[in-house]
This record gives C-alpha cells, structure tokens and sequence, in this order.
C-alpha cells in the first residue's frame, strides 16, 4: 500500500505537499542516504528513517507508519507504538507488546509539530493530545500514521487546537 492508498482509506484530511517540498524530500533523501552510509545506519536506528506507509500482507502485520510514541499518563515516558490493519499495540523493548484501547479515548487537541500554520501532509509530525475520561496523554507522529491511528480508533479528524 502507498501513500495515496493508505490516504484513502483513512478519511482524514492529508494534503499534498507543494511542488517545491517535493524537491526538498528528493533532496532529503539524497542526504538521508549519504548520512545512513557515513554512519553505517545508525540514522535508522535512531528512528530517522521515513515511513515507507507499506502494509504487510499478514493481516496482523505491523503496517510501516514510521515513529509513534505514546505518553500515557503524560508524565510517563515515551513508548514506541505500532499498528496492525486493525489494532494499535504498544511496543516498548523488552516487555510483550499490548493492544491500546484507542476505541475509548478522545481527541483533545491537535497540535502540529513545526509551529501552528504546520500543513497536514503525511510526513508532517504532530501531536494528539487525549483523554480517556479520567486521564490524558498524547501521540506524536506524522500526521498520516496518526490518522490511521484515528481511523482505527474511529474518532472524527480533530481541527488544529481543538
């Protein structure tokens, strides 16, 4: 699955990025391939890697949405997230991943990463603030992983601040 595919399906606004941001990602990448080379991959690890937004084809495959974390309660410290094609897990090294009841939180606010005029173009990071009803914390990512994340949980896409 694309990018465009994976736009698609999740009902969230993703907006296409400018022609001029299309040839700074070439660009990026170009970088982004020397930089993995001189550093013998360390980038990857790190987690610089961009989301490839491929689907395996086991249905409880992780799909490639790159970095998610998760702080739940907010004072705790981030743990790396992943989705399936129907469940988000939370998967912290060392400890078996667990299902998120995603389904029972709520969409507090929408906060993009680069400053409040930030686009929603898949790539772009952003943070989801959350509630279950009693506690809060938040999910960062691109904001195409975070839809996904949306459209699995089923909650409608927040506007910036709400």
């Amino acid at each position: 699955m694309s990018d465009a595919e994976l736009r698609r399906l999740v009902g969230w606004t993703v907006e296409d990025p400018p022609p001029e941001a299309r040839a700074g990602r070439l660009l990026g990448g170009v970088f982004r391939a020397v930089s993995t080379v001189m550093t013998l991959g360390a980038d990857a690890a790190l987690g610089a890697r961009p989301p490839s937004w491929s689907v395996p084809a086991d249905p409880g495959g992780y799909l490639d949405l790159g970095v998610l974390e998760l702080r739940w309660p907010d004072s705790a410290p981030a743990e790396p997230v992943q989705a399936t094609r129907d469940a988000v897990w939370a998967t912290a090294a060392g400890r078996p991943a667990r299902q998120l009841p995603v389904g029972t939180w709520q969409v507090v606010r929408a906060v993009p990463g680069g400053g409040s005029r930030r686009p929603r173009q898949s790539t772009s990071p952003w943070r989801l603030e959350l509630t279950d009803g009693s506690g809060t914390g938040s999910l960062t990512g691109a904001w195409l992983a975070l839809a996904w994340v949306g459209h699995l949980a089923g909650w409608p896409e927040p506007t910036t601040g709400s």
